[in-house]
């Protein structure tokens, strides 16, 4: 509250200012105007109108360039009130007046088409003569002046120029107030929400959400910190999923090591005592010593790949080779063990040549830990088949199988580490971990892969069918 204080007074003073300073600049501009319109007006163009202000003891010398700008011109009239001489463009064909002419002209009549001044002078000789002046009446017009003002008119002025203070004062502090609060709401309300998000954002609540109705910039921060609040909270969960995903891990990999190992001391145990005497049950037992301690090594091995494997800067060396090829030569390589187990092992494989950047050891770990579940989990008489189709930009590796298929509840989490498609944690059921390294090496090639239970794409094939996509490039 007290930020928002700060920011609403800080606007009523900008406000202040601006206006302020905006009213000197028309308070300098009226004076700047009022000096040009009196320069203007009461130039030395305009002053000398009349004729006793023009008249000379020379008339050649008389100036009426004020006159002349206003169509006019200057007659000069001697005594019989003959026109002897004329300065400017004359508009009338008279060359002569009458006295009653002279009257006629200088009346304050109306409809007068001229507005006349009339002045005698003497030249230098002595000799008298008469200035006439004609200005066109449409021309010129008469001003009116408030010379003095008496006491009653002159309070009156200044309680009308009080008044009118005090009215734009009251204008001047409503609109202010007015200004100022709609800047609040406009401004300082929308900030103090963001405010208060990114607080939420800092104390761990990544849920709230930014909904207010702002303008274009602030509304622009209102997206753009939805947006980054969506992902942290997406990062927290995965964050979360994670940690759980760790803790369970650590409980799998104790259970896992832990049943072999014992079983291992257990039979090394018997052995030390001497329990074993039979030499074929020894062997025996020594060959399931040696069974327990590959199970053991094979764990290890897969922990500490799948360790590497999600490295997010771990390296992955690819090279340009035909993926047609190396899949040809992993069916060869699992043709003997499906036949050993009495399944059913099909392929189709391209015969032309599909180059494209990938692992080659990578891609046969992927592609075995595929045909080793399939191979493990499955009875005899299953069909298992490895398909690879092509596209412009991509390749499609389908591993799929009519088998036993995979629990329901476990589909949306068989690439986890330690699921197990038998849902029993068997010591001789593999470490749990294939799905799983698969899935990151197939992420390492920029490709994905998905299971698509009993949806697979002959109807020979309803257990279970793995998709596989790489790109080409």
């Amino acid at each position: 509250m007290t930020h928002r204080n700060k920011l609403f007074n800080l606007l009523i003073k900008n406000y202040v200012f601006f206006s302020f300073t905006l009213g000197l600049i028309m308070f300098g501009l009226l004076g700047w105007l009022a000096y040009q319109l009196d320069r203007d007006i009461n130039s030395p163009r305009l002053e000398n109108l009349t004729a006793s202000e023009i008249v000379r003891a020379d008339f050649q010398e008389i100036s009426s360039e004020a006159v002349q700008s206003l169509d006019g011109w200057v007659e000069i009239l001697n005594e019989e009130l003959k026109v002897v001489y004329v300065q400017g463009k004359k508009l009338d064909r008279i060359t002569a007046y009458t006295e009653k002419d002279l009257n006629a002209l200088l009346s304050d009549l109306k409809d007068k088409p001229y507005m006349v001044s009339f002045a005698p002078f003497k030249t230098d000789d002595g000799r008298t003569f008469h200035a006439l002046v004609k200005i066109p009446a449409q021309n010129i017009g008469v001003k009116y002046e408030l010379k003095d003002l008496n006491n009653d008119q002159h309070e009156m002025f200044i309680k009308i120029m009080l008044q009118t203070l005090i009215i734009f004062l009251i204008l001047f502090a409503l609109n202010v107030y007015l200004y100022s609060r709609w800047t609040a709401a406009k401004i300082t309300n929308p900030l103090g929400a963001v405010a208060e998000a990114i607080k939420n954002v800092a104390n761990g609540r990544y849920h709230k959400r930014l909904n207010i109705k702002a303008n274009h910039e602030i509304a622009q921060i209102q997206d753009h910190f939805n947006v980054m609040a969506d992902r942290l909270e997406k990062t927290e969960q995965e964050k979360k999923r994670l940690e759980a995903n760790k803790q369970r891990m650590l409980v799998d990999i104790s259970h896992d090591l832990k049943t072999p190992i014992t079983t291992i001391h257990g039979y090394v145990e018997a052995l030390q005592l001497g329990l074993i005497h039979d030499e074929e049950k020894r062997q025996k037992t020594l060959d399931l010593i040696q069974d327990k301690t590959k199970l053991v090594t094979s764990l290890i091995e897969d922990v500490f790949e799948l360790s590497k494997l999600e490295l997010a800067d771990y390296p992955i060396v690819t090279e340009v080779s035909d993926i047609a090829e190396s899949l040809r030569e992993i069916a060869a390589e699992w043709y003997g063990p499906f036949e050993d187990k009495e399944i059913i092992f099909e392929y189709s494989i391209p015969e032309h040549v599909i180059n494209m950047p990938f692992n080659m050891k990578l891609i046969y770990r992927a592609i075995s830990n595929l045909l080793s579940n399939a191979l493990k989990y499955n009875p005899a008489g299953t069909r298992v088949s490895l398909e690879l189709l092509e596209t412009s930009d991509e390749i499609e590796i389908i591993v799929a199988d009519n088998g036993i298929g995979i629990a329901e509840d476990l589909q949306d989490k068989i690439f986890d580490a330690f699921v197990r498609g038998d849902q029993s944690r068997r010591s001789d059921g593999g470490s749990g971990l294939g799905l799983t390294i698969a899935k990151h090496i197939i992420e390492k090639h920029r490709g994905r892969i998905c299971l698509d239970a009993g949806q697979n794409s002959t109807p020979s094939h309803s257990g279970t069918m793995f998709r596989i996509t790489l790109p080409k490039k």
